[in-house]
């Protein structure tokens, strides 16, 4: 639209331009008046100002880019002068995108979602701290940073997703230790078929694989002694680093019956408290450990799951001699907008290759809860008792005892805890403690 205009405007100035000079070359001839100089030169000012009015609406219209103006009659560049050669037409240079680091880009590429949970405690008493008893942690009144954990994942296709935790937390020594508790990519082709690779939560019973590192999740304000993680004292290899699969079993109708099968790298032979337990990087032997697992989750009775797994593993704490380990498990746990009600029990057993000694280790806990508007008190009782001598257990004893508490529900994404805790240790002196837990999500 405003190249035709020009167009029109240029060539009758043109016209008249030519018609001036003709009048001038024939003094003979009379001058038309709009042919005059004075004239042309207010009828160019004219359309500059036309064409600028134009250029204003049309940018307005969209019509027009302001980064593209056109300019009525633009003079040409001058001349060059003698004994000088005339510029090259230069093209302006675009801008760079290319960072030195070399960014990468993906247009409409893979998300990565995050989101965050901690704690921040309070208690007193030889069981205060929810996470590192029976390690020797000072019965002095604390208060007390929980674990400050990221969740984050991805959907990178309609058939594969990605997830994994990064956990901040304190130890003994009050220094902050990194761990990435879990990064998984897992494929899921079908509800019959589905595999993940990366550092998982062993299917060992059923808290390990529902309640994470996030407290604000569990009821109480730590988990049961017999799932302790293994970096603060574990018997059970809650965490491995291999191949886990699930699916649901075929034609099981109304019983919803699933399978779980993993292999992994194990856990460490070594005993040292010094040596990480869970086998990231490289392993100390080179069979795998397996873990098989069902479950059904009826839909006659919805929250009802029944499940069960055995796990099997050779380690080598001497360098030398083995020790089998299986671990062999059994749950039913019923959970609903109300009613909260878990039992777990797992038998530990240990043998030596050297003399076939057995050594069979008991672990067990209940927990009931029941919901009255935004609180819900619960008690749990437990008891493990890792046997005397047992090569591979990180601590010994008989440990039986209740916890009793409170969870209120300050909003929906928020929670205040209550927890008073008993454990007795056989003929030793029981030990008891005070928990107050304030945990969130954001």
């Amino acid at each position: 639209m405003t190249f035709a205009i020009n167009a029109v405007t240029r060539l009758a100035v043109v016209v008249l331009v030519a018609t001036g000079n003709a009048a001038a070359q024939n003094p003979g001839a009379p001058l038309p008046e709009k042919a005059s100089e004075q004239n042309v030169e207010k009828l160019l000012r004219r359309l500059e100002a036309d064409e600028s009015r134009i250029r204003e609406l049309e940018q307005k219209l969209g019509l027009q880019t302001p980064s593209a103006p056109v300019h009525a009659l633009e003079p040409a560049d001058p001349a060059p002068a003698p004994g000088q050669i005339a510029p090259a037409f230069q093209a302006p240079e675009p801008e760079s995108t290319d960072a030195h680091d070399h960014m990468i880009e993906i247009p409409g590429g893979p998300a990565l979602k995050f989101k965050g949970f901690t704690d921040l405690n309070a208690g007193g008493g030889q069981l205060a701290n929810p996470l590192i008893f029976p390690l020797g942690a000072t019965a002095h009144n604390s208060f007390q940073i929980g674990e400050f954990d990221l969740f984050m994942s991805s959907r990178i296709s309609s058939h594969l997703s990605f997830v994994a935790e990064l956990v901040v937390g304190a130890d003994r020594t009050n220094s902050w230790g990194l761990d990435i508790e879990r990064i998984q990519v897992t494929y899921k082709a079908n509800p019959f078929f589905e595999i993940s690779a990366g550092r998982y939560h062993s299917a060992i019973g059923y808290y390990n694989t529902t309640f994470h590192h996030g407290t604000w999740f569990q009821t109480a304000t730590g988990r049961p002694l017999m799932y302790y993680f293994e970096d603060s004292g574990g018997l059970l290899p809650m965490h491995n680093v291999g191949v886990t699969t699930t699916g649901l079993v075929p034609h099981t109708g109304k019983l919803n019956l699933h399978w779980v099968a993993e292999a992994g790298n194990g856990r460490t032979s070594s005993l040292s408290p010094d040596t990480q337990p869970v086998q990231n990087f490289l392993s100390d032997r080179n069979h795998k450990s397996v873990n098989f697992a069902a479950y059904i989750k009826p839909q006659w009775l919805e929250g009802l799951q029944i499940g069960g797994n055995l796990y099997r593993d050779h380690l080598y704490p001497d360098g030398v001699s083995g020790v089998r380990q299986t671990a062999s498990g059994l749950y039913a746990v019923f959970i609903n907008s109300s009613w909260e009600f878990l039992n777990e029990g797992v038998l530990l057993r240990h043998e030596s290759d050297m003399d076939h000694r057995a050594y069979n280790s008991p672990l067990f806990y209940t927990q009931v809860s029941k919901r009255f508007g935004e609180y819900r008190p619960y008690l749990r009782y437990q008891y493990v008792n890792a046997v005397q001598g047992d090569p591979l257990n990180a601590w010994h004893g008989r440990y039986t005892g209740p916890s009793v508490g409170v969870r209120y529900n300050i909003s929906e994404y928020a929670a205040f805890k209550i927890q008073y805790n008993q454990l007795f240790q056989g003929g030793a002196k029981s030990l008891h403690g005070l928990d107050t837990q304030l945990a969130f999500t954001f």
